[in-house]
């Protein structure tokens, strides 16, 4: 049915089905041969390109005429492999999207890993955990550095038990508090830790982290983040604040919005005032 209602339109078998099918046709219908005509891509070629077309008393002069305009009108410049330049921007497209299919089909395995291991003994450390909001609403996570004995543990479990807490978190803004207070070089992570954390996990991590607040840094752990953070995982380094004191802390996080490991709050209050013990830690840590 639909072809004998369209095909009179295209190719009408007299006058009278040709007149019968104008009002179904748009007004501009294109030339004798049906085709769409656009001014504005009718290119006109000169009939001699390599001469100057106001010096129409040369072209009869054959050889004589002046060759110094070649190359000069646009169909002569050399443009290059289109085709071949094309290819070579989508075979980079495509690497670059399979680069990206194979890091999320890895990260799919660390997570099924994660959530199907015990991770119990690393749970019980409670070096990583959940707070409260920002003062711009987003999620505290805290990493307690002492609580975390980099020689005694399984560092590949410690990676599953960040994947298996963080991926529901990660995937809205959230910020990092980093307690580096009282730690030994047996609480210190490793560059390669770090640098492997941060390429195993998804993009939406490194897309909502917000900041990392480095509470009670150390004139070596502050170096080592610079060289870090400027070789090694450069998208961090605008994020990483270092904090002092629990007094600048509290710039950005009200105090009720954060559990204290107690040592943390004795520690400021020992180097910086008794002021802050006022914030009583949580119970359980």
């Amino acid at each position: 049915a639909t072809y004998q209602k369209l095909l009179p339109l295209y190719f009408p078998r007299s006058l009278k089905e040709e007149s019968r099918s104008l009002p179904y046709l748009p007004a501009d219908i294109g030339n004798a041969e049906g085709e769409p005509v656009v001014p504005e891509r009718q290119i006109r070629i000169s009939e001699k390109p390599g001469a100057p077309e106001d010096n129409q008393e040369e072209e009869d002069e054959g050889l004589g005429v002046d060759l110094s305009f070649i190359g000069s009108h646009a169909f002569a410049r050399m443009e290059g492999d289109i085709d071949k330049q094309r290819k070579l921007i989508l075979q980079g497209q495509l690497s670059e999207a399979a680069l990206q299919k194979q890091h999320q089909r890895n990260y799919n395995r660390w997570l099924c890993q994660a959530r199907s291991e015990d991770l119990s003994d690393i749970a019980s450390l409670k070096a990583l955990y959940q707070t409260g909001v920002d003062n711009c609403g987003r999620t505290v996570m805290v990493v307690v550095g002492r609580n975390i004995p980099v020689t005694l543990i399984d560092m590949d479990k410690a990676l599953l038990y960040f994947i298996h807490v963080m991926d529901h978190i990660a995937v809205k803004e959230y910020v990092l508090v980093y307690f580096h207070t009282l730690t030994s070089e047996y609480n210190h992570l490793d560059s390669d830790f770090l640098k492997k954390l941060y390429d195993v996990v998804d993009v939406k991590y490194k897309r909502n982290l917000k900041a990392v607040y480095f509470v009670h840094p150390t004139f070596r752990s502050k170096v080592s983040t610079w060289f870090f953070t400027t070789f090694s995982v450069s998208g961090l380094k605008d994020k990483i604040h270092h904090v002092d004191s629990l007094h600048q802390l509290f710039s950005a996080i009200s105090p009720e919005q954060i559990d204290f490991p107690p040592f943390v709050l004795e520690y400021d209050a020992r180097e910086n005032g008794p002021y802050y013990t006022s914030y009583p830690p949580s119970p359980d840590l």
